[in-house]
């Protein structure tokens, strides 16, 4: 495991701070190592992926952090236009092809922060 990687009960955000039909992405670090989550919310439904295309390893948002969202319900990634499901984190199309999607990090939300399960 990344020993970046937020355990079981670290908060990640508040519900509040993901957007409706949107994501964010919140970097962690640990010494070297590096990890970085995406929060989508589609239909008040909070979820977290690990910020990595599975086609090629990039994260998925802009340079400039910010992650696009097309048509409130596909996340795309800026590097090679794959797009995946807010859902489920499955591919829709382009590169990453359907057998490959995001992976996807177990969450709880307690009074409004996204906590890792």
């Amino acid at each position: 495991m990344n020993p970046a990687a937020p355990r079981s009960g670290d908060a990640l955000a508040n519900e509040a701070d993901v957007p409706e039909a949107g994501a964010i992405v919140r970097d962690f670090a640990s010494g070297e190592a590096r990890f970085s989550l995406l929060l989508a919310k589609r239909d008040g439904v909070v979820r977290a992926y690990e910020n990595r295309c599975p086609h090629a390893g990039a994260p998925l948002e802009r340079m400039d952090g910010r992650v696009l969202v097309l048509q409130g319900r596909f996340i795309l990634c800026t590097a090679h236009a794959a797009t995946f499901a807010i859902e489920t984190g499955a591919c829709a199309g382009g590169p990453a092809g359907s057998e490959r999607g995001l992976t996807q990090v177990p969450i709880v939300i307690e009074a409004g922060v996204i906590k890792r399960s």
